[in-house]
């Protein structure tokens, strides 16, 4: 394989995996949601040839990675309290 294809797939493997190399369900369903989001508004713009409020979508976008990011930082918690509760 080329080094510079090795290269891609190398970024977009970092892009939607977590630092440790895990894939990132947050950041997959972002990248699905903002596709079809990108979709959707152009079809709006198209038929309507207005552009709608993108606050509410932006919001909706923004659930999954927030979600995801509590649910690291709940994780990070637990791990800090875990060690404190063991006896010396």
């Amino acid at each position: 394989m080329n080094e510079n294809f090795k290269g891609f797939w190398g970024f977009w493997r970092g892009v939607f995996s977590e630092p440790d190399g895990t894939p990132s369900f947050s950041r997959i369903a972002t990248a699905v949601l903002v596709s079809f989001a990108c979709g959707w508004v152009t079809a709006l713009i198209r038929y309507t040839h207005t552009l709608p409020s993108l606050l509410d979508l932006g919001l909706f976008i923004t659930v999954l990675y927030g979600t995801n990011q509590l649910r690291a930082g709940w994780g990070k918690k637990e791990g800090a309290d875990a060690g404190k509760n063991q006896p010396s």
